[in-house]
């Protein structure tokens, strides 16, 4: 039988008593959706290949208050031709842009910046979570640095 400090763990709790869940989320309010939003994305933003993920992204000034970061994921027919394939790849970014994206969120936040950011996957090899993870990592770490430069 495990101990109790094995099974203890820490829940952060907000105002209400409530345990706080929302620290860490992708909500659908930031995937980008709009067909012209992506047209417009993919015209004229900046491209970067990193291993087998190509990232786009364009900064613009944000409308609200608060910067926003909208995402676009994409793991086109052309190299995975099983939908499932293309699921599972598809959820592997989501997860993996949901755990990194806090300090460029916070970064937009703080500059009143809105940025798009599509990832699209470019192979037809089933790369493990960590492997992903690591690339969207260095991806996303190249997009802030290009745009705290620009600032």
């Amino acid at each position: 039988m495990p101990s109790e400090s094995e099974t203890s763990q820490v829940v952060v709790v907000n105002n209400d008593g409530c345990p706080d869940f929302s620290r860490q989320t992708l909500k659908r309010s930031s995937m980008l959706k709009h067909k012209t939003d992506i047209e417009n994305l993919f015209r004229k933003g900046r491209k970067a290949n990193i291993e087998c993920i190509r990232h786009t992204y364009i900064k613009y000034s944000a409308t609200s208050s608060q910067g926003e970061v909208r995402i676009f994921v994409s793991a086109p027919k052309k190299y995975l031709r099983h939908a499932v394939d293309r699921n599972l790849i598809k959820r592997r970014m989501r997860e993996a842009i949901r755990k990194n994206l806090s300090e460029l969120r916070k970064a937009c936040a703080e500059n009143n910046i809105g940025i798009d950011i599509a990832f699209v996957y470019q192979t037809n090899i089933i790369n493990d979570y960590s492997d992903i993870e690591r690339i969207i990592v260095l991806s996303l770490q190249k997009i802030f640095s290009e745009v705290y430069e620009k600032i």
